[in-house]
């Protein structure tokens, strides 16, 4: 009986024994398969590479949104180195590029090249060049133009109107000398330009057309008269031509207004003097133009 039960105790050992082996052996196995199957390293892996290009991509599109932001803020800068500003009394306004503008600064350099080909020019006819006055770079309609006025220029168009296109400035038409221009201190260069009257040509609205006008001074004895230049067509940039006056009760206009004319909201100003008893004692009194559109001049208003 002894032996009997010491030997079916042995069985149970072994049956224990063989069951721990079992379960040992199956766990082994577990863990070979593991190493054997890449797949959850690789999921794991693609995760995490998915989360990276994810982040990337976050951060590209973040940091295109801050280009893009910044081009609109330095194209928003570009555009508002026009600034408005009032050409005279009323709501009438000229849009001028300031003199630290791109704009304005090419137009100084263009204008630069031109006065040297002109002075390259008289002096080769033996003429003393005396430089030139320039306007304001302003807008008519969205194109910036400016117009300069040459003391010589060898085919006798002195005035240029100069259109900035597609990046650079342009000649878009020009002009010999204002017919009607008085007999100027020195004929070789009637422009005024002197320490005590130099705002060169100035430009004003007064043509009912938003359209830029260009005053010219010019030199004279006891007064500095003006010639104006208008934009004929309101769809060519090249159609310029001096503006014509016609005095009150006249039939017969001038292109060249005496007395210190000046732009006044949508008129220009001018003034008369009678001369009586002589004129450096006359009275002296003011006139106003208004632009007529079917004569394309101005017409003296009626005096008060």
């Amino acid at each position: 009986m002894t032996f009997k039960l010491l030997k079916q105790g042995n069985s149970g050992t072994k049956v224990v024994i063989m069951i721990v082996g079992s379960v040992v052996a199956l766990i082994l196995l577990t863990f070979a398969i593991i190493a054997s199957n890449p797949s959850s390293k690789s999921q794991k892996t693609t995760v995490s590479k998915s989360s990276k290009k994810s982040t990337a991509q976050s951060t590209k599109a973040t940091n295109q949104a801050a280009v893009r932001s910044d081009t609109v803020k330095s194209t928003s800068t570009t555009l508002i180195t026009t600034t408005t500003t009032s050409v005279a009394t009323n709501m009438s306004t000229i849009t001028t590029f300031p003199p630290s503008s791109s704009v304005a600064k090419s137009l100084t350099t263009f204008v630069g090249n031109l006065s040297g080909t002109e002075s390259s020019a008289a002096s080769a006819a033996q003429i003393t060049y005396h430089g030139f006055i320039l306007s304001p770079a302003v807008l008519d309609g969205q194109t910036p133009v400016a117009l300069a006025a040459f003391s010589y220029d060898p085919n006798s168009l002195n005035v240029k109107v100069m259109a900035y296109q597609q990046g650079q400035w342009t000649v878009v038409a020009e002009l010999a000398r204002p017919s009607d221009e008085p007999a100027a201190v020195d004929p070789s260069f009637p422009w005024m330009v002197t320490a005590s009257y130099s705002p060169g040509i100035t430009v004003g609205d007064v043509t009912n057309n938003r359209k830029p006008t260009f005053l010219i001074p010019l030199d004279f004895a006891d007064n500095i008269p003006g010639a104006f230049v208008i934009q004929t067509s309101p769809v060519s940039i090249s159609s310029w031509q001096y503006a014509n006056f016609y005095p009150f009760g006249k039939a017969t206009p001038t292109n060249v207004l005496a007395r210190n004319p000046s732009f006044v909201g949508t008129e220009i100003r001018s003034t008369y003097n009678n001369c009586n008893p002589d004129c450096a004692s006359g009275t002296v009194t003011a006139q106003y133009w208004q632009f007529d559109q079917t004569k394309q001049a101005f017409r003296m208003q009626a005096p008060s």
